[in-house]
């Protein structure tokens, strides 16, 4: 289970989004940690809630984080290859620890993911 970002409603993880604070539209902030947290559906269809995102940014990350972001994501720099092949490297090993242990904790798991 985990909580959305913006409205802390409990939701499968599978029934939620990957809610960007700034649009994925800007590369430059596309995969940054704090840019990309769990929404439920409604707050990341109602423009992703952008204000009350900003406010827990802040709030986790200290004061200043959300323009941090703002002003990351007009950078019009691009990604090289290599640093995108990183990316998905990264991610990948993320994704497979999670399961991993969330598999190791509860036998169950593997029946309660849709298909």
């Amino acid at each position: 289970m985990v909580n959305c970002y913006t409205c802390n409603k409990q939701e499968h993880w599978t029934k939620v989004d990957a809610g960007h604070f700034m649009s994925r539209v800007y590369i430059s902030t596309r995969w940054v940690p704090t840019n990309v947290k769990p929404q439920c559906k409604a707050c990341n269809i109602r423009s992703g809630e952008q204000y009350l995102y900003s406010l827990r940014l802040d709030e986790m990350y200290g004061p200043g984080t959300a323009n941090r972001l703002y002003e990351q994501s007009r950078n019009k720099d691009t990604y090289t290859i290599e640093e995108l092949e990183t990316h998905v490297e990264y991610y990948e090993t993320a994704v497979a620890t999670i399961l991993a242990r969330r598999i190791k904790a509860d036998r169950s798991f593997n029946r309660r993911v849709p298909q």
